[in-house]
């Protein structure tokens, strides 16, 4: 019994990573709308680089990190390029703003 539902489990994620291999669309926006805001709950995953506006003695704002990133400046975040948030919201000519900077339009 537990080895006809672990080969269940199996197919199921199997199949469903070949559906999303195959599934990747965009979204055709019309001219006049706009997405006004890309919303992230999460870890250092979706980390947007808040810790430069934070005290706190550990910072991101040196290299390596932000090496692959735009311009190959340290932003803050743990990660040298683009965050899982920045390729969500890929559409967009900029990358998503941390929230505790000025730059983020609140």
């Amino acid at each position: 019994m537990l080895l006809s539902v672990t080969n269940v489990i199996l197919v199921y994620y199997l199949f469903s990573s070949i559906s999303l291999c195959y599934s990747e669309k965009t979204l055709n926006l019309l001219e006049n709308v706009s997405i006004p805001a890309v919303i992230t709950f999460g870890d250092s995953y979706l980390d947007q680089g808040n810790n430069n506006y934070i005290d706190t003695i550990v910072k991101a704002n040196f290299h390596p990190y932000g090496k692959d990133f735009v311009d190959g400046k340290p932003t803050g975040r743990f990660t040298d390029g683009k965050s899982l948030a920045d390729f969500f919201a890929r559409s967009s000519p900029n990358a998503v703003p941390d929230y505790l900077s000025s730059s983020a339009g609140r």
